[in-house]
């Protein structure tokens, strides 16, 4: 038995982060916006009480902006005592991949930078990026997750 991982898109790119990192999937509503923050958070929403800041990944991966749709959802993730929620353009599914069919990737995938990148699956028609989504959230917002150049 493998372990499992959300399934989620990003504009053309099918990414996938473990299921224990990830807390709930939420719609995409009630984030208020916050004007001193990076331009890739949307701003922050209330779950529970807590404040949870939302980064909006198709901006983190220089992609160009599109418009909020019933698809879009929030994955909160949770480390240790922290929660983050991450908008994607729609979350495809959960599945169970097995360690020996995920290759430790050397080379960039889709231009994004291999310290992003803890492997890659080929499901179906896809190929998956497994993404090391806290390392995404705790890098600085001056450093771009693509290699320069890449579009």
């Amino acid at each position: 038995m493998g372990k499992k991982f959300v399934i989620f898109q990003i504009g053309e790119g099918h990414y996938a982060i473990p299921l224990t990192e990830v807390s709930q999937i939420i719609r995409y509503e009630n984030v208020t916006d916050v004007p001193t923050a990076p331009p890739f958070v949307d701003g922050v929403i209330n779950i529970g009480g807590d404040v949870i800041p939302v980064v909006n990944l198709r901006s983190r991966f220089s992609l160009s902006t599109a418009e909020i749709t019933r698809k879009n959802r929030v994955i909160i993730l949770r480390r240790q005592d922290s929660r983050y929620g991450v908008l994607v353009d729609s979350v495809r599914e959960v599945l169970d991949l097995d360690e020996d069919s995920i290759a430790p990737e050397a080379a960039s995938v889709f231009g994004m930078k291999t310290e992003f990148v803890r492997g890659i699956a080929k499901i179906r028609d896809h190929v998956l990026v497994l993404l090391d989504i806290f390392k995404v959230l705790s890098t600085a917002p001056e450093v771009p997750i693509k290699e320069q150049g890449e579009k």
